[in-house]
């Protein structure tokens, strides 16, 4: 069993690690507190329950794959950590506004290649 992290520890460990199945009861485990005082400190510290730190985590990662690549959507959700592609885009779109294809495309970084370009690293 590993020592007990603080409660900026185990955020950073979040951050880090949100793509996983992460609970807060192992979280608080991690933290070396009982569930319930957990929460109540890391909410004092955190600003927001452990539950919903790491599911805006999730979706900043999720923002930025979107904006980013051309990974498809499901693989994302897996990616980032959400178990289900339905409840994924149900929390993306009541937070953003937005479904994920929708943000995809009104804020993709195209990247513009000149004709000429393409023609000259053409395999042919």
């Amino acid at each position: 069993m590993q020592p007990p992290l603080g409660i900026d520890r185990v955020r950073d460990y979040i951050d880090r690690h949100y793509g996983k199945p992460l609970t807060v009861e192992a979280l608080a485990q991690l933290a070396g507190l009982s569930t319930f005082h957990f929460i109540r400190a890391f909410r004092a510290s955190a600003g927001s329950t452990p539950h919903r730190y790491l599911r805006q985590r999730r979706l900043e990662q999720a923002k930025e794959l979107l904006t980013t690549t051309s990974v498809p959507i499901t693989e994302i959700c897996d990616r980032v950590g959400f178990q289900s592609l339905g409840s994924f885009s149900a929390l993306f779109k009541s937070t953003t506004g937005e479904s994920p294809s929708d943000y995809r495309a009104k804020r993709r970084k195209r990247v513009y290649i000149p004709t000429c370009f393409i023609r000259m690293y053409r395999a042919d």
